[in-house]
């Protein structure tokens, strides 16, 4: 595959076979890399607080269900 250089457009090359515009911007694909690993952070403990609540709800339910039998 051969890249040509698109005149006055940083971090992207066109493919000479292709014609196809490439990014070949290491380090925006490090950044994207770094932010989408955070995201997947971020929804892992938004779903973990969500199962924990779920859990509480059962519990609270199962209390409150205790007491009116009594």
């Amino acid at each position: 595959m051969r890249l040509q250089l698109i005149k006055d457009v940083d971090g992207y090359k066109r493919d000479e076979e292709s014609t196809a515009i490439l990014s070949v911007d290491n380090a925006a694909l490090q950044a994207y890399k770094i932010k989408r690993k955070n995201q997947n952070a971020v929804l892992d403990d938004i779903n973990s607080i969500k199962s924990e609540l779920e859990e509480l709800k059962t519990m609270l339910k199962l209390i409150l269900s205790s007491e009116k039998g009594n």
